[in-house]
């Protein structure tokens, strides 16, 4: 007679994960931050690894939040939104970014990393190659290889400012290629498409069948230009735009972001998707997103006046460490190379020795593991202390006084 526990065993080999999943290497941002955070020996660790603001947050979200609750508003929504909020985010659009688009274009996600990966996988099936910027947003590739795409890399080069070279870009496209993936302001580089560039791209991906999906996180971090939304472009109804609330208005833990397209069958599946995966958005943190449009832009105008005086302050105490200015977004790649370390033993030893987190090159794509990205999030007085402690250690490989 079979016992009860022998009839549930089954053999080791059966009891497998997705395979991405199961072996996708964690962020080298994420494994510092996690040493910080659990730790009482670095009370003054100061974290430049980390893209979150450290500024208050606008007292009217905060208030919109606790009177979402007074009101009850916790049930679902629709699932692509609100109604009211993306009715608001299109004119937003149209207002901030030139974009001539509806609400029923607009898709109200839990954050913008969950817009890249609900994108990815709306875009593709297993075989289909996609374009990723390397340095890049890490989930980029992570999203495909977990829908079951090729990932094929095109570098951005820091002696051309970490912008792509469309000639390079064309010579990687192949029959198998569905998707163009750019991020601009760029994250880890902070490097801005201007609209030539911008517009060359729109017409490369229309003309070649592909779709270009465009991050635009961190648009409202300009400095000295303007922010150049691909979806403003005539003919680009193949472009797919991902924007964030939570950079711009310093609300990264309530997770409230949006895809917008007017593509009809994307449009289809994306709705398809939310309600597939997450039925909506949370409802408290779409009123806090409605309260931080209500503003018009003042918040956003306000932070990027003051990571302009920090991305100023780095260039400053970095002096010739920083390497090149970045035009926006509030990252700047430090080139490592110099000292014979790779970026997680740079970065290791950073910490331990100097208490100071930044986050590894190699977390951002083959070719960068020569550098480590610094964020200047941290309060003025903190982030000149990084900056200090940083310098110092970086003087150990060059004898600099």
């Amino acid at each position: 007679m079979m016992t009860p526990t022998a009839s549930i065993m089954t053999p080791a080999s059966q009891h497998r994960v997705n395979d991405v999943l199961g072996t996708l290497p964690r962020s080298g941002i994420r494994r510092l931050t996690d040493q910080v955070m659990g730790s009482q020996d670095m009370d003054d660790a100061i974290q430049l690894g980390f893209g979150q603001p450290q500024e208050a947050t606008d007292d009217l979200i905060r208030k919109a939040i606790i009177k979402a609750t007074e009101e009850r508003t916790l049930g679902y929504t629709e699932n692509a939104g609100l109604r009211v909020l993306r009715d608001a985010i299109v004119t937003k659009l149209t207002v901030r970014n030139s974009i001539d688009t509806d609400s029923d274009s607009v898709f109200v996600t839990p954050g913008a990393t969950y817009g890249v990966a609900v994108t990815v996988g709306c875009l593709i099936n297993p075989g289909d190659e996609v374009l990723v910027p390397d340095p890049g947003y890490p989930n980029f590739a992570a999203a495909v290889r977990h829908y079951g795409g090729i990932v094929k890399f095109y570098q951005l080069r820091e002696e051309t400012g970490f912008l792509p070279d469309l000639h390079e870009l064309t010579a990687l496209i192949s029959p198998a290629t569905k998707v163009l993936i750019i991020n601009s302001p760029g994250n880890p580089t902070g490097a801005v498409i201007d609209p030539g560039m911008m517009d060359q791209l729109v017409q490369l991906t229309r003309e070649r069948g592909l779709w270009l999906v465009s991050d635009e996180v961190y648009e409202t971090y300009v400095y000295g230009r303007r922010h150049v939304s691909p979806l403003s472009f005539g003919g680009s109804d193949h472009v797919v735009g991902l924007y964030s609330f939570s950079k711009s208005y310093n609300i990264t833990g309530l997770r409230v972001g949006y895809v917008v397209t007017r593509h009809p069958a994307l449009r289809r599946a994306l709705l398809n998707a939310q309600e597939l995966y997450i039925s909506c958005a949370p409802s408290i943190s779409q009123a806090a997103a409605l309260q931080a449009l209500a503003d018009g832009g003042a918040y956003p105008d306000a932070m990027r006046a003051t990571y302009e005086q920090k991305r100023d302050l780095v260039m400053q105490a970095l002096g010739s460490y920083a390497g090149y200015r970045p035009a926006g977004a509030f990252y700047l790649l430090v080139n490592i190379g110099f000292t014979g370390l790779r970026s997680d033993d740079f970065a290791d030893r950073l910490l331990k020795d100097t208490h100071v987190v930044v986050a590894p090159g190699a977390t951002f794509g083959p070719t960068s593991d020569k550098y480590v990205r610094i964020a200047f999030t941290p309060r003025v007085e903190q982030l000149q202390t990084g900056l200090t402690r940083l310098t110092e250690f970086l003087n150990r490989w060059t004898g600099a006084a």
